[in-house]
């Protein structure tokens, strides 16, 4: 629980944004606009500035960054709470900039790219750039001490991401009672998903047999097996014929598969699962928040719904900047099928 003394007006104050947000019914309007300058005055309440376009899009997706964290970290302060499943939740985005680094070094990049700033939260060591193991020296990456060569930067990807994901997983073990449930249902719902669509597209797109697709899923325990709580559920999903629509829909997830088309041969398609998946776990999100008030949980989920907004706008920016037909990305976000 947080500290009583701030809590009901920081909820309240988090409802209020979340009442604002760009995200279930309001998605939309993202893709409404007729042009960047309309997106920043929709986002902002402002006139846009007269820069580029590509400097523009820019702005807004950095502006909107800078402006969730700051006000994720905000609530974290005022309410007092410091729990690791909170603070480990932006070692993501200082992950993501280690990623950066990396292979901008890879790449032999003069200049350190530029970083999301994390404010006292960053533990990379950016001023001893270009030099990796000073840069991760003293932190939880100092593992990643050399450069990887061509290809095993994808390798280090990974690690990095298994790292993110174990670290946080270990975070929700040190919980307990029902907080911890809501934690737990959260994280192994995004993640669960995550791997599922992920093996599907490796099975349905590249033919990748089990064994490979083993080596590039998520997973908590020593390795991705069938006993992981992530990686298993993924594994179990290639051995149901990827044709036969009566065998998907005695799966646990079968409310996520595409439906039949008269006249088409129907197959098992990852990005309609994961489309409805979007959808299915914004709304959990937002019933943990609003069930969950007072507790970590509730904060974790106005994270997550607050970050697929960043999604949203992305998307929104990109669609705009690309001249992307707005159905198509709603359509890639599940915005549509809600």
């Amino acid at each position: 629980m947080f500290k009583s003394e701030s809590v009901t007006f920081e909820y309240a104050k988090a409802c209020g944004l979340l009442s604002k947000s760009f995200t279930g019914k309001r998605a939309h309007l993202l893709f409404e606009q007729s042009s960047l300058a309309d997106l920043w005055q929709l986002l902002f309440k402002t006139q846009p500035p007269m820069i580029p376009e590509r400097l523009l899009a820019e702005q807004i997706e950095k502006n909107c960054l800078k402006q969730f964290i700051t006000q994720f970290c905000n609530f974290m302060k005022t309410s007092g709470c410091t729990s690791e499943v909170l603070t480990d939740l932006l070692k993501d985005f200082e992950i993501e900039n280690l990623k950066e680094i990396i292979a901008a070094l890879c790449a032999g990049e003069k200049e350190c790219p530029e970083l999301i700033d994390l404010g006292s939260l960053q533990t990379l060591k950016v001023e001893n750039w270009p030099d990796i193991e000073k840069i991760t020296e003293g932190t939880e990456y100092s593992w990643v001490n050399k450069l990887p060569d061509i290809h095993g930067q994808k390798d280090i990807d990974l690690k990095l991401d298994l790292h993110f994901i174990k670290s946080y997983w270990n975070a929700i073990q040190k919980l307990s009672g029902e907080n911890k449930e809501a934690h737990l249902k959260m994280f192994l719902d995004e993640y669960i998903i995550k791997n599922i669509v992920w093996a599907l597209r490796l099975s349905v797109y590249y033919e990748m047999d089990e064994e490979q697709i083993k080596e590039n899923l998520f997973y908590v325990t020593d390795h991705a097996d069938k006993n992981d709580p992530l990686a298993g559920p993924a594994i179990s999903v290639l051995s149901i014929p990827k044709n036969d629509y009566n065998a998907w829909m005695k799966w646990k997830y079968s409310s996520l598969v595409n439906p039949v088309s008269d006249g088409d041969t129907w197959t098992i398609d990852p990005v309609w699962i994961e489309q409805k998946a979007m959808v299915a776990t914004q709304k959990n999100y937002n019933h943990v928040f609003h069930q969950n008030s007072m507790t970590t949980a509730a904060l974790v989920a106005w994270y997550k719904i607050k970050f697929f907004e960043l999604s949203c706008i992305r998307s929104a920016v990109e669609s705009l900047r690309l001249n992307i037909d707005s159905t198509e990305a709603m359509n890639n976000l599940g915005i549509s099928i809600e």
